[in-house]
């Protein structure tokens, strides 16, 4: 029995997006229609993976604001016909607005299938002396003692020896033999975390950072903080990017719950829980600005990430809707 990762049939979703972006610009086109509809009535695999594809577009065109609002002022404009059932995103309004967002949700969409048949970012990796991919995370023993857990779809570079950690991208969990005199650094864009003998977990997160403490203690320098760092200890966290900064307490056990394959999550935001699930999925991941502020908790298990987001969907009473493996939304 074929599966959604049989490549035939992720050949036909990928074909299904390129004729949802072809129809959009040549919507008018008879040719074009007519090239459509021998394709869609060529194989079952060809109507199953088009009518995945434009229930995904619906989906999405309901998560940007306003989206409610436009589908009643237009719902008198949609039509369909035997061959083309018309896309709910495609509004027959002349004022453009509509159909720019439309085409932007076709383009973001096709870059997000794009991403499994594009090379790895290139630059990253030439930078990169440790590199990890979706899912997956390594130890690495350091020369002094200390130990790096790297997490999933993350990147970190040496800084002139091992005591100094450059983290190019995601996630990464120190535990550092302390030594005053060559102190132990993890450089995440502007800021600069300091051990001061400790188990604290690095997460980078765009221009900024998250920084959490296990044990002993750190000092986080950079962007908006004091001149001289905001230290922190057992059970302590930080975020802060170049403009704000802040602080919370937890329980330390929690810390780096990652790398031990378990999802943490106390009564934190839905879309905060999913993007730190994000590593560990292929593809991309929206959440409904409806879901996104929703709270959320539980300890979720790694070992299979994407039953873990249904999981957390199912916990708000939501609905996953999926693209093969390069795309899903949480509505």
């Amino acid at each position: 029995m074929a599966t959604q990762s049989d490549p035939i049939r992720e050949r036909a979703l990928k074909d299904a997006t390129d004729w949802l972006i072809l129809l959009q610009e040549q919507s008018d086109d008879p040719v074009t229609r007519q090239r459509f509809h021998d394709w869609r009535a060529a194989s079952p695999l060809h109507e199953e993976a088009w009518l995945r594809t434009e229930k995904t577009m619906e989906v999405v065109a309901q998560l940007r604001p306003g989206a409610a609002r436009e589908r009643r002022r237009g719902a008198e404009d949609v039509s369909s016909t035997p061959a083309i059932r018309t896309l709910p995103i495609r509004q027959r309004a002349h004022g453009g607005r509509p159909r720019r967002w439309a085409m932007a949700g076709v383009t973001g969409l096709a870059a997000c299938l794009a991403l499994m048949f594009v090379a790895p970012d290139v630059a990253l990796r030439l930078r990169a002396d440790r590199i990890t991919g979706t899912g997956q995370h390594i130890a690495v023993p350091l020369a002094d003692g200390s130990t790096m857990t790297l997490g999933p779809s993350s990147a970190m570079a040496f800084d002139g020896d091992q005591r100094h950690i450059i983290l190019l991208r995601g996630e990464a969990l120190f535990s550092v033999t302390h030594d005053e005199r060559h102190p132990f650094v993890v450089k995440t864009g502007a800021f600069r975390t300091e051990d001061i003998g400790t188990v604290f977990d690095v997460r980078r997160d765009g221009e900024g950072v998250v920084v959490a403490v296990q044990s002993g203690r750190v000092r986080v320098h950079g962007g908006a903080l004091p001149g001289t760092g905001q230290e922190l200890g057992e059970g302590q966290a930080l975020a802060a990017n170049p403009a704000v900064w802040g602080t919370r307490n937890g329980p330390p056990e929690q810390v780096g719950a990652w790398a031990d394959g378990v999802l943490v999550a106390n009564d934190e935001p839905m879309g905060e829980v999913i993007a730190r699930l994000r590593p560990w999925l292929p593809g991309k991941v929206v959440v409904s600005s409806r879901l996104a502020a929703q709270p959320v908790s539980g300890v979720y298990s790694l070992a299979d990430p994407s039953a873990t987001l249904e999981v957390i969907a199912r916990a708000r009473q939501a609905h996953v809707r999926r693209i093969g493996p390069w795309f899903a939304a949480i509505y």
